[in-house]
């Protein structure tokens, strides 16, 4: 009895097929030679014209052609079982080899990057549990991708070299922005100007106008005190001496600008140069933006000490009141009021003498007497 599975794929089979003439097998006969069949009692012998024919052989009934035919398919089905059974095992043999060939090569180049990595990372100062993280960053990235590839996957960028460079770029300026703020928060922007402000000179500067201005009117009194100039002089040239305190001021404060903006540039400068140490921090440096904030305050406390020397080095032997061109256009404005006296010249004896003296001086190198 043919099973039932094998009928069914036998007859779907056959409908596919293309129609063809039906070719039915007939069992092979042996040729054996004739001998004549005694008659059976009663049985009544028809003979042909002639003394006999060709008879056919027995033809097989339709139900022994379907069995000849699912017979065959049988045979057909296990062939074709038998054929399938070597693909499957042919291809699970090679997907064997394919994926130990593939988990072979992962396994190089994982091994390969995460020795790699560790190795540039080592050179550096870096090791595991270090401060920026990155030794745990990077194996757990390598890690983390090789337990997510699947077998047969593509792992050619998944233990990329450019990992360990984007994980060292990120810490790296991540560190060096972390350190510009610790220093910026110690030393600001503007800690030069609030250091040294526009008004950080003015004591020093009134000083020196204070000192000058005081010994201007001083050589005046003195002039006056001693003939060189009449009250009406004196007065007018004191005036005038008043009026250019307020130029002499303006002037100094232009130089004690001058001297601030160099200090303040100079700690500017030095400022600027931290913050690009920190923009320059590389893995293996070092650098303290406490220390770094500790020198620039160190530089600003000595130029603060040394302020009023600059300023005054800066004004040199400069002087803003000149007594002489003061009593000059005093004079050459009011005349020289004095009062009758005996002397031939119309002046007083007291007022001769005290020009005779005063040609003296200028002769014996007091032509400059007051001025600064």
């Amino acid at each position: 009895m043919i099973p039932a599975h094998i009928a069914h794929w036998a007859q779907t089979k056959r409908k596919t097929e293309e129609p063809r003439v039906a070719v039915v097998a007939t069992p092979l006969t042996t040729v054996t030679t004739k001998r004549k069949r005694k008659p059976v009692p009663d049985e009544v012998v028809l003979e042909t014209k002639g003394g006999g024919g060709y008879v056919p052989p027995p033809q097989p009934s339709p139900q022994e052609q379907a069995q000849a035919r699912e017979w065959e398919a049988a045979q057909e089905f296990e062939r074709e079982e038998r054929r399938a059974a070597r693909e499957r095992e042919a291809a699970a043999e090679a997907k064997r080899v394919s994926d130990a060939a593939w988990t072979s090569g992962k396994n190089a180049a994982y091994t390969g990057a995460l020795s790699s990595g560790t190795n540039r990372l080592n050179s550096l100062g870096i090791t595991a549990g270090d401060p920026y993280g990155v030794y745990d960053q990077f194996t757990g990235r390598i890690n983390s991708a090789n337990n997510a590839l699947q077998t047969g996957a593509d792992y050619s960028g998944a233990f990329n070299s450019t990992i360990l460079d984007e994980i060292l770029g990120s810490a790296r300026t991540g560190q060096r922005n972390k350190y510009a703020t610790q220093f910026g928060s110690q030393i600001d922007p503007y800690y030069a100007e609030t250091e040294f402000s526009g008004t950080s000179d003015d004591a020093i500067l009134n000083s020196i106008l204070d000192q000058q201005y005081n010994d201007a009117m001083s050589d005046l009194t003195a002039a006056r005190d001693r003939g060189q100039a009449s009250n009406v002089v004196y007065d007018r040239a004191l005036r005038d001496l008043t009026t250019n305190r307020a130029t002499a001021n303006t002037d100094l404060q232009g130089i004690g600008r001058g001297v601030l903006e160099d200090i303040t540039g100079d700690i500017n400068t030095r400022r600027q140069g931290a913050l690009d140490q920190a923009a320059a921090w590389d893995f293996g440096g070092t650098y303290d933006p406490g220390r770094e904030a500790g020198r620039i305050r160190d530089y600003a406390g000595e130029r603060r000490a040394s302020l009023e020397g600059d300023i005054r080095g800066a004004v040199g032997g400069r002087e803003f009141f000149d007594v002489n061109s003061l009593l000059g256009k005093a004079a050459s404005r009011v005349g020289n009021a004095s009062t009758p006296g005996t002397g031939t010249t119309g002046t007083t004896s007291l007022y001769d003498t005290f020009e005779n003296e005063a040609k003296r001086n200028s002769e014996n190198t007091r032509a400059n007497e007051g001025i600064f």
